[in-house]
């Protein structure tokens, strides 16, 4: 093309009514419905997305409650087993307090009860004994070998009979001796020997808890009156 030719003029020959056949017009009506058929997609659209929203959020709360009431039922599963415990251990302790009462209460009022079991227990195997020496407290002595000699009339026993009484045995307690054994009756070594083992059991169950008193004894120079008879 020559730089100095002349432009062309459009000539407007282009015709637009063929251009595309397909083409039509919308009315107001169609446009109007497909508007209000969009806004109804719009709509559920958004209800749908809100729904699933709000059930995401409920999800999470509910995960969440789940997760601090198990926490709290683990809490107070802890606290039950742990009073539980205490419990346990508080009675333990009473029922040990309430038989330490009791014993000491039935020494005072019947001291040569155990002392006459336990004579019995030794005389019917003690036929060949040459001797059998019972110590027990001062105050019981008269009593104690009352009970001995007549015991040992029906238990074949044909040795010699020692009572010695010691102050230093308490009311209740005696040690029988004979030439190669003997018994023994000694209440406060029971008591430890107790207070060991139920000390060992609040030890499992409430580290922080023990039973430490002795056992009350009476009064070794008071005996009861019934037993002096």
């Amino acid at each position: 093309m020559s730089l100095n030719a002349a432009p062309q003029k459009f000539a407007f020959d282009l015709d637009l009514s063929q251009s595309n056949k397909n083409t039509r017009l919308i009315g107001d009506k169609e446009l109007a419905s497909l508007l209000k058929q969009a806004e109804e997609k719009g709509y559920q659209r958004g209800v749908r997305e809100g729904e699933n929203s709000e059930a995401n959020r409920a999800a999470k709360a509910l995960s969440a409650a789940a997760i601090e009431l198990a926490g709290k039922t683990a809490q107070i599963a802890r606290a039950s087993d742990e009073l539980q415990k205490q419990t346990l251990c508080a009675a333990t302790k009473l029922g040990v307090s309430v038989g330490k009462k009791l014993a000491a209460n039935l020494i005072a009022r019947a001291p040569l009860a155990e002392i006459e079991a336990l004579i019995g227990e030794c005389l019917g195997s003690l036929e060949n004994i040459p001797h059998l020496v019972i110590r027990c407290h001062p105050d019981l002595a008269k009593a104690v070998e009352k009970e001995a000699q007549t015991q040992m009339q029906t238990s074949g026993f044909s040795g010699r009979l020692i009572v010695m009484g010691e102050p230093d045995i308490l009311l209740g307690d005696a040690r029988l001796e004979w030439v190669d054994g003997g018994l023994v009756r000694d209440l406060a070594k029971m008591s430890d020997q107790i207070n060991e083992r139920v000390n060992a059991f609040i030890a499992a169950n409430c580290p922080h808890s023990s039973i430490t008193e002795t056992t009350d004894l009476p009064a070794t120079n008071s005996p009861d009156t019934e037993a002096q008879q």
